[in-house]
């Protein structure tokens, strides 16, 4: 594949009620994951394992942290003199004024046609990070040139009892065509039929593209580019492309728990993480995370920078943690710069970004239901906190 050959549009404008409150300040793509990384890497690595240099992301706010994370570009070789790494903030029309709505009724499109444009590029490729996977795109970009279709669309078959219903689904014809992107409730299948899950990810014309999205200006349709793009693969013949690896669709709390512990089974880390295909994130120069004498680990993810000295079993924790002696943490998702104080018991537990949960507590959710402390919060009383049993 050709460096300049293929354009990258993160669209980060996804669905992210489910997941508050740790979507209140970040776009679902921002979620940390894997206890190093965040959601958008996984798209990024497969972006640059491809030699793709041209990559828009599309905000829904201001993107703060967004820009904090990413940066020039350069822990994905994104700071490069021609093409690189371009930010396309205030996407979320639920964030804008009404009459600013009326200005961006035949704009909307605008910085996205732009970029299109000014990359000179033959194909691109649309992606959403909700759905976490290592896809090879120089293997979709093949797949595409070999046959005869507008657009190609990624999906994973998965089993009907592991859908839910905010996954969506493409409708293949015998051939293999995708004829349209529809939600789960709209789907019938035979109860032991493996369904093609939707990976948001398309790949088409450069040119098609640019005339989709003018089109959508032209109409004045103020709609996100995702839908656009299931519009236009119920339109366009669409090629049908499977992707076999390890993938989690991240939609709910549970959903992005589950997923997190996933990973401690060494079957999906390496199924993600050792293939040739590497998976690149923000670097931080760090010690490794130090173990106390009589401290216990089992079967963690542990980042580095942080301080064991208590339990610490099936967890996934970021860099800079710190377990004090006398802890216990059980089944827990912990995010960087978090503390657990001495004595306390965390179990089936989501603790965000610098938070810090005081000594002698007990913090206890279910797996499908885990239990959320928010991000900076701290507990230090039993009742600022409601366990689920």
């Amino acid at each position: 594949m050709r460096p300049a050959s293929v354009s990258a549009i993160i669209n980060l404008l996804e669905p992210a009620a489910a997941l508050a409150p740790l979507t209140a300040a970040r776009p679902v793509g921002m979620l940390p994951f894997g206890g190093r990384y965040r959601l958008i890497d996984f798209r990024l690595s497969s972006i640059v394992n491809a030699g793709i240099k041209n990559v828009l992301v599309t905000l829904p706010r201001s993107g703060r942290s967004v820009a904090d994370h990413l940066r020039s570009g350069h822990d994905w070789n994104l700071n490069t003199i021609q093409g690189g790494l371009f930010l396309s903030p205030y996407n979320d029309l639920k964030l804008i004024a009404p009459e600013k709505k009326l200005a961006l009724i035949h704009h909307y499109y605008d910085d996205s046609i732009v970029f299109l444009k000014r990359s000179h590029s033959e194909y691109t490729v649309v992606m959403s990070t909700r759905n976490v996977g290592n896809i090879d795109l120089k293997a979709l970009l093949r797949y595409h040139q070999e046959r005869d279709s507008a657009i190609t669309a990624v999906y994973k078959r998965i089993a009907p009892d592991q859908l839910v219903a905010p996954n969506t689904v493409l409708s293949l014809t015998a051939t293999g065509l995708a004829t349209a992107v529809v939600p789960l409730k709209q789907v019938q299948w035979q109860p032991t039929e493996a369904v093609a899950k939707s990976m948001a990810v398309y790949l088409l014309s450069t040119v098609d593209l640019i005339d989709l999205l003018q089109a959508a200006n032209q109409r004045g349709d103020l709609v996100n580019l995702e839908q656009l793009m299931r519009q236009a693969v119920a339109q366009n013949q669409t090629n049908a492309f499977e992707y076999t690896g390890f993938q989690a669709n991240i939609h709910d709390l549970h959903s992005y728990f589950a997923a997190n512990l996933a990973l401690l089974d060494d079957a999906n880390f390496r199924a993600l993480f050792e293939s040739s295909r590497r998976i690149y994130t923000k670097t931080h120069n760090e010690i490794p995370t130090y173990f106390a004498d009589g401290a216990r680990c089992h079967n963690c993810l542990c980042g580095p920078g942080g301080t064991i000295a208590g339990q610490v079993r099936h967890s996934v924790l970021a860099r800079n943690v710190s377990v004090a002696a006398g802890a216990v943490v059980t089944n827990a998702v912990i995010m960087a710069g978090s503390r657990v104080g001495a004595g306390s018991q965390l179990t089936n537990v989501i603790v965000d970004k610098d938070a810090v949960i005081g000594p002698n507590l007990i913090l206890k959710g279910t797996p499908k239901q885990p239990l959320v402390i928010q991000k900076g919060q701290q507990v230090f009383q039993q009742t600022e906190v409601m366990s689920r049993d």
